[in-house]
């Protein structure tokens, strides 16, 4: 009852958010490139700024949301975004939705809430080890750098779609780390997060993850391929954290052979959705010809 409206609350943020940040990145990107001194003009914008503190908002919303419900119903609502960032954008300047945007949003809408339904209830959440939690957190964190490094030098739609699925995939984890975070508060008091590595491992991997995902999505915003970008980060952040959900907390999905089509009929229309949505010459995301947002 509380985890739902708080987790579409924390997507109403972030959808309003990531145009700011997409159409701020672009304007300080080293011709759509991205670079360490474009990410320091980047970091020195105030509604670059303004946009990120936004963020942690919609952050703190999406914690309440896992500290009232599981990994495996919050965090595919991520994919709202989207369809939230539609409207924002239109508000903006951006591109009038024509019938094609409503039927991405109606694609998005439709999988996610076919995927809860078939999930139900996925029980309690069990905190692993310290060690499994890091061990697991490194993995995560190396394989992205490692796909990053292997990209580099190709063109900017294949760097897009890396760079947008790693800061996914560590946004998917991220959010394990705070539902592990919330069931060692609730079982041992707010206290454990600071004086027990049951709760010091998650919140040190929240910190990493967060800044190497907010640092990757910035680089794949100045790239300016959000059509590749965003719908890999948006199948790589609940894919991941599902994944780990089940692995890790040993929260509980339906696996049959059935549940798994029907799952991946539902990604298949979430990935759709977000590709209509993310493209530049069809989408709403990308301002109209001449149109910026001021950085005053």
């Amino acid at each position: 009852m509380l985890a739902i409206p708080l987790g579409v609350a924390a997507s109403g943020v972030y959808g309003t958010s990531i145009v700011v940040q997409h159409r701020t990145a672009q304007e300080h990107a080293d011709d759509g490139e991205t670079s360490a001194a474009s990410l320091w003009r980047l970091a020195r914008n105030p509604l670059w700024l303004i946009a990120v503190g936004s963020d942690f908002a919609g952050f703190l919303l999406q914690a309440g949301a896992l500290s009232a419900g599981s990994v495996v119903v919050v965090q595919p609502l991520v994919v709202l975004m989207l369809p939230v960032a539609l409207g924002v954008s239109f508000l903006m300047g951006g591109h009038r939705p024509r019938l094609g945007d409503y039927l991405g949003c109606l694609g998005i809408i439709g999988g996610l809430a076919v995927f809860l339904v078939l999930v139900g209830d996925p029980g309690e959440t069990h905190v692993p080890r310290p060690r499994i939690l890091g061990m697991a957190v490194i993995l995560v964190l190396v394989i992205g750098v490692l796909l990053c490094f292997v990209v580099l030098g190709r063109n900017r739609i294949i760097r897009g779609a890396v760079y947008g699925a790693v800061a996914g995939a560590y946004f998917g984890t991220l959010a394990v780390m705070v539902d592990a975070a919330s069931g060692q508060a609730g079982r041992r008091g707010l206290h454990s997060l600071v004086t027990t590595p049951k709760g010091i491992v998650p919140l040190a991997s929240i910190v990493l993850l967060g800044i190497a995902g907010i640092i990757l999505t910035q680089m794949s915003f100045q790239l300016g391929a959000l059509g590749a970008t965003l719908p890999a980060n948006l199948a790589a952040d609940p894919l991941i954290g599902v994944f780990l959900g089940v692995v890790l907390l040993r929260e509980h999905i339906p696996v049959s052979p059935a549940h798994v089509f029907v799952y991946v009929a539902c990604l298949a229309a979430v990935i759709a959705g977000a590709l209509r949505l993310a493209d530049p010459h069809a989408g709403p995301i990308e301002p109209d010809t001449g149109v910026t947002c001021s950085t005053a």
